[in-house]
């Protein structure tokens, strides 16, 4: 079979998410190419010749790990839709989960419409807020800074459109959970086991993955949040409960992470749905997988053969 393994076309190799990037497709390739013709094309920016590429490859599936278009993760979305354009068949999940991935306030609207548990944006005096960027994912632009405890609604209001003038980005805010913080991998109609990302009590600031600790091997951050698989029974039976909610309002298929975070009430809440996970070797999405007894090999034929399921 020729496999077409279509990834970003990255503008700044040297970026650890980007390295990540070209270790995704990598993995890939390496685990399809003893049984299948497999090549990496880029996503470029010129369509056309992203088109040219894949007309002239010809694959029989596209295995789409599309991440962002001109570093906007925003734009991933344009991969489903020009592949189902072309009719193409590829792995993953299909446009109108992109969409709602790609969005994090109408994914957050989308939820709570649905009745999953999600954190309200609205401002309550003394709560404390998430600052996110609307459309990005990889924890791009979240450091400690971006929680924060507004005195009101207007200063909640100034607290974004700070952000939104140092990163050229549209932000949204949503309350802080402070609490557990849980992963659940979905593959095909499959629940993985469930991890926790524990943060160590030597973990500087507000407990979460800022794109330091989420990237940089080498800072303390990195060191002291660690994914562990002790999940209790009834909170693994709960997250998965939620998990195949979503995948039914969104129709999700192939492979997906959802994070969620705990409060101290026991109360859960969907905090980010990733419809085109990393799953480099080294990836949670990968560690749940292992965690289930799949083997790489495993997980990346039946992200293929889910490609040609109706």
């Amino acid at each position: 079979m020729k496999i077409a393994v279509l990834r970003d076309d990255l503008i700044n190799p040297a970026l650890p998410d980007a390295a990540d990037t070209l270790a995704e497709a990598g993995f890939v390739e390496k685990t399809l190419a003893g049984e299948n013709e497999v090549r990496q094309i880029p996503f470029y920016a010129d369509l056309e010749k992203t088109i040219a590429a894949l007309r002239d490859y010809a694959p029989d599936v596209v295995f789409n790990l599309t991440e962002s278009v001109c570093s906007q993760g925003g734009l991933a979305v344009l991969a489903p839709q020009l592949l189902e354009i072309l009719r193409l068949p590829y792995t993953g999940n299909r446009t109108f989960a992109h969409l709602v991935s790609a969005d994090k306030d109408l994914a957050k609207r989308l939820f709570l419409q649905n009745g999953l548990p999600a954190p309200s944006s609205a401002y309550r005096e003394g709560a404390m807020y998430l600052l996110k960027a609307k459309t990005e994912h990889a924890s791009a632009h979240l450091d400690d800074s971006c929680v924060v405890s507004p005195a009101s609604g207007s200063e909640l209001k100034n607290a974004l459109e700070v952000k939104e003038r140092e990163t050229g980005l549209t932000w949204i805010a949503e309350e802080y959970i402070d609490g557990r913080e849980f992963n659940v991998a979905l593959l095909g109609g499959e629940v993985l086991p469930p991890a926790e990302m524990c943060f160590s009590p030597d973990f500087k600031g507000h407990k979460i993955l800022t794109y330091e600790a989420k990237w940089n091997e080498d800072c303390d951050a990195y060191q002291l949040s660690r994914r562990s698989f002790d999940v209790e029974d009834g909170i693994k039976k709960e997250l998965s409960s939620v998990a195949l909610r979503c995948k039914d309002v969104l129709d999700l298929r192939g492979y997906t992470r959802i994070d969620f975070r705990m409060n101290k009430q026991g109360k859960l809440y969907i905090i980010d749905l990733n419809t085109n996970p990393c799953i480099s070797p080294d990836s949670g999405f990968i560690a749940m997988a292992h965690e289930a007894g799949l083997s790489d090999k495993d997980v990346i034929e039946r992200i293929v053969a889910d490609a040609f399921s109706k």
